[in-house]
């Protein structure tokens, strides 16, 4: 069985550096609690996922977020870390992870002009005929659009993980995951700071899309007040349904992925950090 899995890295380390109240520094002075939560978590992952491959995919300060030219309000919930101080930015981590992958000879890459989640969704695409199972690590519900019968979603909760599949998937949404960009776009996102239509919550969203998509059920003779509210909000659900989709086919010729070796499995996090000179 090949498995390959493919991490969400900045969504990793938030977790990570938010779930370590305590301030844990190295011999430098350096914020590190981030570092040891994400190298402890990776060790985690490797143990309970057991993958063939495994690459890391991070954003960078010059990741292009072109969605920002459909919605000014897109994702712009999210927090600015240019004037936090050292010890309270999680980014300040990451020179030592990628220190740390390197030695550990684990493939990473940092998307320049792009989001990584479209990355990982590029990756995904490219790779699906060369493995047998494809598993994203992320707690970023826009993923759950990605599964299929060999893609997978592993949301890393501690104690509360879980590996969604198409049926797991259908058991939280009542939908297939080949509609849950539509949902979203319904419904709207709070994360990603997008507002969903105005009358159709989550119950109404799953009644419109378990027997087909939004069109056809204009199309038949459903709910004529439901699909007045459909027909009233055609363009926010267009919009929406643009920001939401991930794309699939930016080129991912970058980053080579490879089989693991044994490192990750005989070194703990204080051993990698004292062998990268971080401790």
């Amino acid at each position: 069985m090949k498995r390959l899995v493919l991490i969400d890295g900045h969504n990793l380390l938030f977790r990570m550096f938010y779930g370590i109240p305590a301030s844990i520094k190295n011999r430098n002075g350096v914020e590190i609690r981030g570092v040891i939560g994400f190298l402890g978590a990776l060790k985690k992952l490797n143990n309970a996922l057991n993958p063939t491959s495994l690459a890391v995919i991070f954003d960078s300060e010059t990741s292009k977020n072109t969605n920002a030219d459909l919605l000014d309000s897109y994702k712009s919930n999210r927090p600015d870390f240019t004037d936090v101080p050292d010890d309270e930015n999680p980014f300040n981590g990451l020179p030592i992870i990628k220190k740390a992958l390197d030695f550990l000879d684990i493939p990473f890459y940092e998307v320049l002009s792009e989001e990584a989640d479209d990355y990982i969704a590029s990756l995904t695409s490219q790779y699906k005929s060369t493995y047998d199972e494809i598993i994203i690590v992320s707690n970023d519900s826009d993923f759950f659009q990605l599964i299929d019968a060999k893609t997978f979603i592993y949301s890393a909760r501690g104690k509360l993980s879980k590996l969604y599949n198409e049926s797991e998937f259908f058991e939280k949404f009542h939908i297939t995951p080949d509609k849950y960009v539509e949902y979203k776009s319904l419904v709207g996102d709070t994360a990603d700071n997008i507002k969903g239509v105005k009358g159709i919550g989550k119950k109404t969203s799953e009644e419109i899309l378990r027997s087909g998509f939004i069109n056809e059920y204009t199309a038949t003779s459903g709910n004529e007040r439901i699909k007045n509210i459909l027909k009233e909000n055609e363009l926010i659900i267009e919009r929406n349904i643009k920001l939401i989709s991930l794309n699939r086919h930016l080129d991912t010729k970058d980053i080579t992925l490879k089989e693991l070796d044994d490192k990750l499995n005989n070194y703990n996090v204080s051993t990698i950090l004292t062998s990268i000179g971080e401790r």
